[in-house]
């Protein structure tokens, strides 16, 4: 018995190796319109299940409400509709699971009322998940969780450290498995930062703003065992004037953070700024031997060493279009794949940011250099129009050890989704 053990467990890890393991870590979001057999049913009613190493158990699912306009849905922001209510499900709901807990096809009888078969396929491999009504038996493990007197998310996997008072100003970054250069544990993360520069009544008197400028407000938390949502929103004041009007929604999960982002500069701002550019960025802390790849520099690779290259000088500034992701690997146990799409209003290019240099001053920002500050940028941003664009944020170890191209591939495509009802 213990030789049979040992000999499937041997398999299991082959299987699991041939295995992308960004597939495997994705938190899967499936449009309920995909189960159309559970349209319009009580949410409370269902359970999901999943057949593995012989047993037929829960496991952590979620249901998100969604706009029409595929943005989460908060019932305290006004600006959003919700096509259904929260207790049933409809068609623009989401539904959550972890692509990890998805199992083998069903054979069988089982005692639970099973009433539909969700297969889901990615990367070329096929798991499947149970639909159950009234299961007696229900998942309990829970993956992630936003402390909002202390402003830290926590997860199985990472650890992020907000300011106290401003949610847009992130600190600490831990992530399971890392090591700085030190050898020791180390924030991977200096800061992210937000800046503003425009002429105030004048192209001649430029000034800048950044994080510590912007006043967010936390006005809405949705808790769940595979994501928490955040709704936040902030308004940015020159000469008393409100010049800047945001609304973020935070999908915070187990290795990933989506942020969506719709941002106005109201028509009244025309009185006060004159050529307003804005960037966003994220500086690493001592990152040097980093590696960044983005999908629209072609195969130039940026080294984090303290100062710029030829080939850095040469991807920055460059143009972004649609959808684009960037990859930067610390090769010291994590890698970050972020997806940046910019979804509308957006007359004028993000361009690539990147700054390389050990002695540069970039406030905000709490470690001396800039090593890297990789981000983006958009100048003179039209007034009195509304951008919006989505950033998920992907963490890993090492990628699968995939190529850059191959790691994005299997964690941004879209999965394969078939529900076959069995009523």
């Amino acid at each position: 018995m213990r030789r049979l053990t040992l000999q499937l467990a041997v398999l299991l890890v082959s299987a699991l190796a041939g295995l992308p393991a960004s597939a495997l870590a994705q938190v899967l979001k499936i449009e309920a319109s995909a189960l159309d057999a559970l349209i319009g049913k009580p949410v409370a009613s269902y359970s999901f299940f999943a057949q593995r190493d012989g047993r037929f158990d829960p496991v952590p699912h979620q249901w998100m409400e969604f706009t029409r306009d595929g943005l989460p849905w908060f019932a305290s922001d006004s600006t959003t509709e919700n096509s259904g209510t929260t207790t049933t499900i409809d068609s623009t709901d989401r539904l959550l699971l972890r692509r990890e807990d998805g199992g083998d096809k069903l054979a069988g009888r089982v005692s639970e009322t099973v009433v539909g078969e969700l297969a889901v396929s990615v990367a070329g491999e096929t798991r499947y998940f149970y639909v159950v009504a009234n299961a007696y038996r229900q998942a309990t493990q829970r993956y992630v969780k936003f402390d909002r007197e202390k402003m830290v998310v926590k997860s199985t996997n990472y650890a992020l450290s907000m300011d106290p008072e401003n949610m847009l100003i992130w600190n600490d970054f831990y992530y399971r498995g890392y090591q700085g250069s030190s050898g020791a544990r180390e924030s991977i993360l200096d800061t992210l930062k937000i800046r503003l520069s425009a002429g105030v009544f004048s192209e001649n008197t430029r000034i800048t703003m950044n994080n510590s400028n912007l006043e967010p407000r936390i006005e809405e938390i949705v808790e769940g065992p595979l994501a928490w949502g955040v709704f936040a929103t902030t308004t940015l004041h020159v000469a008393r004037i409100p010049v800047m009007k945001i609304r973020n929604y935070f999908l915070l999960q187990p290795k990933q953070v989506d942020i969506h982002s719709r941002f106005t500069l109201p028509l009244v701002a025309k009185t006060v700024l004159q050529r307003p550019d804005i960037s966003i960025s994220m500086d690493g802390n001592q990152l040097y031997g980093g590696k960044l790849v983005t999908s629209w520099t072609g195969s130039k690779v940026a080294l984090t060493d303290g100062k710029m290259s030829a080939d850095e000088e040469a991807m920055v500034g460059n143009a972004m279009q649609g959808r684009n992701w960037l990859w930067f690997s610390t090769d010291r146990g994590f890698d970050l794949l972020a997806m940046l799409d910019f979804r509308s209003g957006f007359e004028q290019p993000a361009r690539l940011l990147y700054q390389d240099d050990a002695t540069l001053s970039n406030e905000p920002e709490r470690f001396p250099g800039q090593l890297p500050n990789v981000g983006f940028t958009i100048e003179d941003i039209p007034i009195g129009k509304e951008f919006y664009f989505l950033a998920s944020l992907f963490f890993s170890g090492n990628s699968d050890g995939l190529p850059p191209g191959r790691y994005a591939a299997s964690t941004l495509d879209e999965p394969v989704v078939s529900f076959t009802s069995s009523n």
